[in-house]
């Protein structure tokens, strides 16, 4: 899951808005109008376009600052745009989110002929996959401020063309080292669906009436890698490792294409701040003052916008502060990244226990991460019963959100993790059925479909505001152990023996079973010990007047 709309405030602040009677617009969900104070020592309006332009034309030497808004339906809200509209944006973008994981772990199936190719070991071959993850861990931290700055589409745009245009030298690689580079700099280029679809899904969507978009966004997340491996052996099989590498840029390349065509911009702030120039610059050609339109803004930027400078530092000190200083953040990086850990780990298992154990050619044995692909769909299938106990507990705490309630069904998919992999571990002999171990793979699937989805909409709906710095920790940590795991996997597998193996990720997903039951049952004590988290806990608690936690 990747970014929610960002805030670059300094420090959490209880009292960092404060809003009196005025004759404003509505703002969307306000019941009455609002006059805003904008932190310096004059009031400011809060209008959406129409009203912005006609106070200015009745009051034209009036220097009070204007913040322009969006109206009550206003057609350029993204979260007010036809459904249909917005289930294609949600699903164009998830669509992104799988091809880019296409990418990543269908380079495993080529790997065996690169090593082949250019006469390399095992483990520097897997520096292609590696260096790929180690991209995503890179470009979140270096995209999310541009896409603040600049919008989301221009960042969709831009990055997704670094993608595909690296997947040419890739293709007529010459060396080892072209790869990896190469595979560096696409993993750099793909990580921009992890910043942006979270964001894209939380533009188009109310955070409560969000649920199926998330689903989606989910399935896209942990469903990419394993379908990667199931078409890309029967590519490999067929044909040879260039052209794997021919189609990820064919595909990437019509997606790319339509990208262009159909994908709009949905960051608020990008569309209120061009609204904000529609308005200046129509009513600069009436001959209105240059001072009186300066003090015309959008509400985000509150005529304020933050140079790249100041975005990239936050962006790139934030998170590391939260890793650091936030309790569930580190919780859920810890989590997350032994998930991802553990799917790399036991990615290599499959050709061991289907290639040699049970004699499977390389496209077989891709098919049989089928089993984990059925897990995650299955586990999804059963998410609106996660979504109606998330609504109800919302209902019953006067329509504010109940983040612990995120983990109702993460308290049961914790122990699909230690069950499936000791089911896997000891049915990968090859006398026992090749279907059993693929039985046991897709409770692996359901289980870490329901643990990251849960483990991440708990991290949002705790720091909301933040909720992008917090996701950026959680990410960081997440691709940089996915980018080093692999690079034992193979040794390890081959010293300890495909059962002891797969038995010690068992025991150590054992070990973290306890986290989302606690934040299920006590996750109110520790967002009141974590300082950022506490902070969106007491606004709330002012917002209510008597919050029901």
């Amino acid at each position: 899951m990747a970014e929610i709309n960002q805030d670059h405030r300094r420090s959490p602040s209880v009292d960092e808005k404060h809003y009196d009677s005025g004759k404003t617009s509505l703002a969307p969900g306000d019941e009455s109008p609002t006059r805003l104070e904008n932190g310096k020592t004059d009031t400011a309006l809060l209008l959406n376009e129409a009203e912005t332009m006609e106070r200015i034309r009745a009051m034209p030497d009036d220097a009070t600052p204007i913040f322009v808004t969006f109206s009550q339906h206003d057609p350029d809200n993204p979260r007010e745009w036809p459904k249909w509209k917005k289930w294609y944006i949600t699903c164009f973008a998830s669509f992104l989110n799988v091809i880019t994981c296409f990418c990543a772990g269908g380079y495993s199936s080529a790997q065996g002929d690169i090593e082949e190719v250019f006469g390399v070991s095992g483990e520097v071959a897997t520096l292609g996959l590696s260096m790929y993850i180690l991209g995503f861990a890179i470009g979140p931290m270096m995209l999310a401020p541009l896409s603040e700055y600049f919008g989301r589409s221009p960042v969709y745009i831009g990055s997704w063309l670094i993608l595909f245009i690296f997947q040419i030298p890739l293709a007529l690689a010459p060396n080892i080292g072209t790869v990896i580079v190469c595979r560096l700099i696409q993993g750099f280029g793909g990580s921009a669906p992890l910043t942006n679809t979270g964001g894209t899904v939380s533009d188009v969507w109310e955070r409560n009436s969000s649920g199926n978009a998330m689903m989606i966004y989910g399935v896209s997340s942990t469903f990419g890698p394993p379908f990667a491996l199931i078409l890309s052996g029967w590519i490999v099989l067929r044909t040879n490792w260039h052209w794997l590498f021919w189609v990820f840029m064919i595909v990437t390349g019509c997606l790319l294409v339509l990208m262009i065509i159909s994908l709009p911009e949905t960051r608020h702030s990008i569309i209120l701040e061009r609204k904000a120039k529609r308005v200046r610059k129509t009513l600069a050609k009436e001959g209105v003052s240059s001072g009186t339109l300066q003090n015309i803004s959008d509400v985000h930027s509150k005529g304020e916008k933050r140079s790249l400078h100041s975005l990239f530092a936050v962006n790139l000190t934030r998170p590391i502060r939260f890793l650091f200083t936030e309790p569930i953040t580190m919780g859920a990086a810890a989590y997350n990244g032994l998930i991802y850990g553990i799917v790399y780990l036991l990615n290599e298992a499959f050709p061991m226990v289907f290639g040699e154990g049970h004699d499977f050619n390389i496209a077989k044995w891709g098919c049989s991460f089928a089993g984990i692909c059925v897990g995650v769909l299955i586990a999804a299938c059963f998410y609106p019963l996660q979504e109606r106990y998330y609504l109800r507990r919302v209902s019953a705490n006067d329509g504010k959100g109940v983040p612990e309630a995120r983990m109702w069904q993460a308290r049961f998919g914790a122990f699909l993790l230690p069950i499936s992999l000791f089911w896997f571990a000891w049915t990968s002999f090859p006398s026992v059925h090749w279907i059993v171990p693929i039985i046991a793979s897709s409770l692996f699937g359901a289980g870490i479909y329901i643990i990251i989805l849960g483990v991440l909409n708990y991290v949002v709906d705790s720091y909301q505001t933040y909720s992008a710095s917090a996701l950026a920790g959680v990410i960081l940590i997440r691709n940089l152990v996915g980018a080093g795991f692999p690079l034992f996997a193979s040794q390890m597998y081959e010293r300890l023996g495909n059962e002891w193996a797969s038995t010690l990720l068992a025991f150590l997903s054992l070990l973290f079973v306890p986290i989302p039951i606690w934040w299920f049952y006590r996750g109110e004590q520790l967002r009141l010990s974590s300082p950022w988290a506490r902070c969106v806990f007491q606004i709330h608690w002012i917002s209510v007047g008597r919050a029901q936690y």
